[in-house]
């Protein structure tokens, strides 16, 4: 990852730490952050980590996170935010450390959904791909950096010209968790 490339992006929410090493950026975060509004779980969060630039236009985003497995809803992935109260997540999440899942969230007039699917166990690494294409969204995650699999096509109710895109982090239930940013990259 190019240092130069990164010098248009900004953080939403910084984390307790960021360096840089040669695999790539590594971010600590802040303890019990998260992207959530939930009736249903009745709380809101919106003090996850979220390092991003601001887009128009069509465009298709790559992240790639390396990470190791170890507390209860860690996450680390791709988000596109338009506010606090629409914006769209992907990421590894363990609810238990042996039934690693994919998911994603989608946020729409501050409501929250949540869809996942099962992924094999050990997985530390994870690219993910979203494509915004006159206002629909693809996201797209890959194992191995090559095959590319749809999660989810999905429309932001409120969508604007101008979007925030990037990569995020955030660990629910403890601080201190450490993931490595290794790709962030628009074509």
């Amino acid at each position: 990852m190019l240092l130069t490339n990164l010098r248009d992006f900004e953080w939403y929410n910084e984390p307790e730490d960021v360096s840089f090493e040669e695999r790539g950026m590594a971010v600590l975060t802040k303890n019990q952050t998260d992207f959530w509004q939930s009736k249903h779980h009745n709380f809101k969060k919106d003090d996850g980590h979220f390092f991003f630039t601001r887009r128009t236009g069509n465009f298709t985003l790559d992240v790639k996170w390396i990470f190791e497995p170890e507390g209860r809803f860690d996450q680390c992935g791709i988000m596109v935010r338009i506010d606090e109260r629409n914006w769209f997540k992907a990421s590894v999440m363990y609810d238990n450390p042996s039934r690693p899942m994919l998911g994603s969230c989608v946020t729409n007039n501050g409501y929250s959904d949540w869809a996942a699917q099962k992924i094999p166990e050990g997985v530390s690494e994870v690219w993910y791909r979203v494509k915004r294409n006159n206002g629909d969204y693809l996201i797209f995650y890959s194992l191995d950096g090559e095959h590319f699999e749809q999660i989810r096509l999905l429309h932001l109710i409120n969508d604007t010209p101008e979007v925030k895109a990037g990569a995020y982090t955030c660990s629910p239930q403890r601080g201190g968790v450490e993931a490595v940013l290794t790709k962030l990259e628009f074509s």
